[in-house]
């Protein structure tokens, strides 16, 4: 199988029809293997029933349904731990990222190893905005880490990476930084971003900062300690 999108959802009833056509319409159109994986993160609207009947229809389609929701990095952990793609694919359900725009990060997936999107012209908050840039200032001072856009989840990667990088708690804001740290050749691609559509954001900017700030630490220990080193050839 050739690629896997692995998808988490949490209360999104009202953009998983767009997504779902916008993902398959997409991936048809490489003819090409491919999965898509839906992690139901806990819901309590009706995403999961939803899920349930895109997968009656779609055999490509699976699905993965958490008993409470766990946040982001444990639905992409399982999802990965699901795919059976070499290559994986993730984005998030908000349509903030359109799915078209895998296409774009695809393309480097000959030279590169792992491919992250670069949200340009972004439709998010002022606050939001300011918020990410302090992140982003701090992340360079502790970790030296250049990464453009840790916040843009749209990303394409070898399936190795997931197997060679450490997995934790919070994970997905340093994705990036860490499979470079571990020797994979790295990627930013400019990709479109439009305002939320349906529902709203799962994270306050409070706690996106809170987080974040703990995570940095924890980072810069684990950076100290962590075998690194940037492969040349690879047969």
């Amino acid at each position: 199988m050739e690629f896997s999108v692995v998808v988490p959802i949490y209360n999104e009833e009202n953009s998983l029809i767009t997504l779902n056509e916008g993902i398959l319409k997409v991936m048809d159109n490489l003819n090409v293997d491919y999965e898509v994986i839906y992690i139901d993160d806990g819901s309590i609207d009706s995403s999961l029933d939803i899920l349930k009947e895109f997968k009656k229809r779609f055999p490509q389609i699976r699905i993965v349904s958490f008993k409470k929701n766990q946040g982001q990095s444990s639905a992409l952990f399982a999802g990965f731990k699901e795919a059976k793609g070499k290559w994986i694919i993730t984005l998030d359900a908000d349509l903030q990222n359109p799915p078209q725009e895998i296409l774009k990060l695809i393309e480097y997936k000959e030279a590169y190893d792992f491919i992250t999107g670069v949200r340009i012209d972004r439709k998010d908050t002022l606050l939001r905005r300011l918020s990410s840039g302090v992140a982003k200032f701090f992340r360079w001072a502790v970790l030296r880490d250049k990464t453009k856009d840790v916040g843009c989840s749209l990303r394409v990667f070898k399936r190795e990476v997931i197997e060679f990088i450490p997995l934790f708690k919070n994970f997905h804001r340093f994705f990036p930084f860490l499979a470079k740290k571990t020797g994979f050749k790295i990627k930013e691609v400019a990709v479109a971003h439009q305002s939320r559509r349906f529902g709203k954001s799962k994270y306050t900017t409070f706690k996106r900062l809170r987080e974040g700030f703990f995570d940095l630490i924890g980072l810069f220990w684990l950076k100290r300690r962590i075998i690194n080193y940037e492969i040349k050839y690879r047969s």
